[in-house]
């Protein structure tokens, strides 16, 4: 007991040190705080002195008669704005619009729902090949009744587009879209149950001048197509001077502004190798390795565009100049597949004018040489005339024909087409068509096949 009261003494010495020294610390800090409140309450009174004085300086410019005599306001008529009924109506269906639940990703980018519902009835003169797109004539078959009409929605789409996150200076932008032109089942009323096909779904990245894109597109090849709303899941005059695919491709734009005005566009890009030669009737589960493929090797395709506008939006001009090259291993043989095309488009007030030409040599894959091997060349124009803002009207003219054809015979020597459509729109989402083609087919030992097309289609757009 004695031996720990030492200990203890030492231990009550320590804590008085250290109780004294904190002590004396916070006394130091309240010290500073109270020094920091003073100098606060100073510039506090000085804030208000100057605020009084300046209340003082207003209160006397204001007490002049001038003032007074300004500051008066003279009597106005009531000049609220009457909302009429209509007005009114208006008013309500936006706020109605804004309050729906908006359609959100799974990565909370903002999604937009689009589509057509397009309803076609159409009547034909001989034996078309698709009854509601008629591209070559086929021959009758003995004892059979030629000619048909039906009625579809098959070429009704439905996509999304997808405004994606900021890369750098670039803005991405996912597209996907689909219609039901892929076939029909086997079975007995086969005929309304359409199979749905994948039209469009790519990612496109641009900062104004340049643009990158990889996915299903359009080919960069001969971009231009005719006017129509009954052919919407394969363009008018296919395989009527028409060349068109749309396939997997990366590619790249840049687009050049000139003094005057204009847009110079350049594009190159590399395409998947479609050899257009699968000719099996039977479903597949997996796409078979083919001449395209066989090749080991991407098409390149590559565009030169020039396009220039008016101050007036009804003044435009387009040129422009694509080319395609790729190989096909058939066999043992590797051939070449090329293609050149020029098209052109312009706009004058009311009335429009535009096509393209090729030339090339196997591209069935693109409608060329009607679908068969073999050099072919051909085109389309057309001429449009808007009679109002809601009335057009639209005519125009292709042909392919096949060429050089002793070194490889072909089936069909020529296919053209004559087509003219009226299109009314009642509303920019509702529009209506009635459209008639003639097409005629020329085989190589017979006589030329005809048909005449009639199709009336309304179409639904959201």
């Amino acid at each position: 007991m004695k031996r720990a009261l030492p200990g203890a003494l030492f231990t009550l010495f320590c804590i008085g040190i250290f109780s004294g020294f904190a002590t004396a610390q916070k006394t130091s800090e309240i010290a500073e705080m109270r020094t920091e409140l003073e100098q606060l309450r100073a510039e506090v009174s000085e804030l208000k002195s100057e605020l009084h004085q300046l209340r003082s300086k207003n209160n006397e410019s204001m007490d002049s008669p001038a003032a007074v005599q300004q500051a008066a306001p003279a009597p106005q008529p009531d000049q609220t704005p009457a909302v009429s009924a209509e007005a009114f109506s208006v008013l309500q269906a936006q706020v109605s619009e804004l309050a729906q639940t908006k359609v959100e990703s799974n990565s909370r980018q903002p999604v937009k729902l689009f589509g057509t519902i397009i309803s076609g009835t159409q009547f034909n003169s001989g034996e078309a090949n698709w009854i509601d797109i008629p591209n070559l004539v086929l021959a009758r078959a003995p004892g059979q009744a030629t000619g048909s009409f039906s009625s579809n929605l098959r070429q009704s789409r439905i996509g999304v587009i997808v405004n994606g996150p900021q890369i750098g200076n670039f803005t991405s932008t996912g597209f996907a879209a689909m219609d039901f032109f892929g076939g029909i089942a086997s079975f007995q009323t086969a005929q309304v149950l359409a199979l749905p096909r994948l039209l469009y779904g790519y990612v496109r990245l641009e900062d104004g001048k340049t643009s990158l894109e990889f996915g299903q597109d359009q080919m960069i090849l001969a971009p231009n197509n005719p006017t129509s709303l009954a052919a919407m899941s394969f363009p008018d005059l296919y395989r009527s001077g028409n060349l068109y695919l749309r396939a997997p491709q990366l590619r790249i734009e840049r687009k050049l502004r000139a003094t005057d005005g204009s847009n110079l566009r350049l594009t190159a890009g590399l395409l998947a190798p479609i050899g257009g030669d699968f000719t099996s009737p039977d479903y597949l589960f997996v796409p078979p390795a083919l001449g395209g493929e066989r090749s080991r090797h991407p098409a390149i395709q590559g565009a030169v565009s020039w396009e220039g506008k008016s101050a007036s939006s009804d003044r435009g001009w387009k040129v422009g100049f694509s080319g395609h090259y790729n190989r096909e291993r058939i066999l043992e043989a590797s051939i070449p597949s090329w293609a050149t095309a020029f098209d052109f488009d312009t706009n004058f007030s009311c009335f429009g004018f535009g096509g393209e030409w090729f030339a090339g040599r196997d591209i069935g894959k693109f409608g060329g040489s009607l679908g068969q091997f073999g050099k072919s060349w051909g085109g389309f124009s057309e001429l449009r005339y808007r009679a109002t803002g809601k009335l057009e009207f639209n005519a125009g003219y292709g042909t392919d024909r096949p060429y050089d054809r002793t070194k490889l015979p072909v089936a069909l020597t020529h296919n053209s087409s004559v087509f003219a459509n009226t299109i009314y729109r009642f509303v920019p989402e509702i529009a209506a068509s009635l459209e008639y083609k003639w097409l005629g087919t020329a085989p190589t030992a017979a006589a030329l096949r005809q048909n005449n097309n009639v199709n009336l289609v309304f179409a639904y757009s959201f």
